[in-house]
């Protein structure tokens, strides 16, 4: 349970946002044109423009793919203010917080488990398929979509571990 604490003046509700900013300035300082960028990252000019005006906000996979090409961790892009940075100093790599690692290997464990619970279900559904007398057209086309949906889950976790391992860099 997360307990809120009382904001102090001065204070803001939300941590402050600088991924626009940081975008276009650590752009600048490795002498990249937004097309440039846009290459590096795999996307097109005018998606490094729309969140370098603010008015667009990159996916998860785009927003790493930034961070790794500014040498910056995707939280460090967005919530660290670089343009108290010197231009002479390279981009320094901030800390994670500590309670990050612990949160990301929650997010792990609950993979893991999600992967447990679908290697379970599918040895269940296969002792069920060779427990009947038959094997219908319709048994065998629900092992077919059983099957399929297992794969889909398998590949989903496989691609979350991956991102996972990728944010674990950054730290």
């Amino acid at each position: 349970m997360t307990v809120l604490q009382p904001i102090s003046e001065g204070e803001s509700q939300t941590p402050a946002m600088f991924l626009h900013k940081n975008i276009r300035l650590l752009r600048k300082k490795l002498n990249l044109s937004q097309e440039e960028l846009a290459l590096r990252v795999g996307l097109n000019r005018g998606n490094i423009a729309s969140y370098e005006n603010g008015t667009a906000e990159p996916r998860i996979c785009n927003l790493l793919k930034l961070s790794e090409v500014f040498g910056v961790s995707a939280i460090d892009l967005a919530h660290r203010d670089f343009s108290c940075v010197s231009n002479a100093e390279p981009c320094p790599q901030f800390s994670i917080n500590p309670g990050f690692e612990r949160s990301v290997q929650q997010i792990q464990d609950r993979a893991e488990e999600i992967t447990a619970v679908i290697n379970s279900l599918y040895t269940c559904f296969q002792f069920k398929i060779k427990s009947l007398p038959e094997a219908t057209p319709e048994i065998m086309a629900l092992q077919v979509h059983f099957d399929q949906m297992r794969e889909a889950a398998q590949s989903l976790i496989q691609d979350h571990l991956s991102l996972i391992d990728h944010i674990r860099q950054y730290k």
